[in-house]
């Protein structure tokens, strides 16, 4: 009993930190590091001290998570279609949740882009509005999104 409430207040929290990256990256197209690397050293503090990741992954899971999240992300950043925000951010989702959330993170953010892009496609199109940001599409955002749903679908 103590031990499923202790698990819902983490859950919560991770919420919290998600949605405090939607609106950073939605807002400034940037998330802070504060939101990356702090919550990196305080998966790292969890996993050491409770020999699990704070959404209760095993520290094998964690370490594969760690692995592919960068395989993932780093070509994308050397190649200009991800910032280092979203790196740090996939980098903290599997220290936060192992192997299984970041995969269902990465998976369902590429679909919420491709989603994203098709719209915004559309509505360039069909508008008056020409003008093409810099950077526009909010992976970050996306990132946060999939952990959200991953975390809604395995609970």
């Amino acid at each position: 009993m103590i031990e499923r409430i202790a698990m819902t207040i983490a859950e919560m929290i991770v919420v919290a930190w998600c949605l405090s990256v939607v609106v950073a990256d939605l807002y400034s197209l940037r998330i802070p590091n504060v939101l990356t690397l702090g919550v990196c050293l305080i998966a790292v503090g969890w996993l050491l001290v409770n020999g699990y990741s704070i959404l209760n992954a095993s520290p094998s899971s964690v370490a594969l998570g760690v692995v592919i999240s960068l395989l993932l992300t780093l070509p994308a950043y050397f190649t200009h279609l991800l910032g280092a925000g979203d790196v740090k951010l996939l980098l903290a989702i599997a220290l936060v949740g192992g192997l299984h959330l970041t995969l269902s993170a990465f998976v369902i953010a590429a679909m919420l882009a491709i989603i994203f892009l098709v719209a915004h496609s559309l509505f360039s199109r069909f508008s008056r509005y020409s003008e093409k940001p810099e950077r526009w599409i909010p992976f970050g955002a996306a990132f946060s999104a999939g952990l959200l749903c991953a975390i809604g679908i395995t609970s």
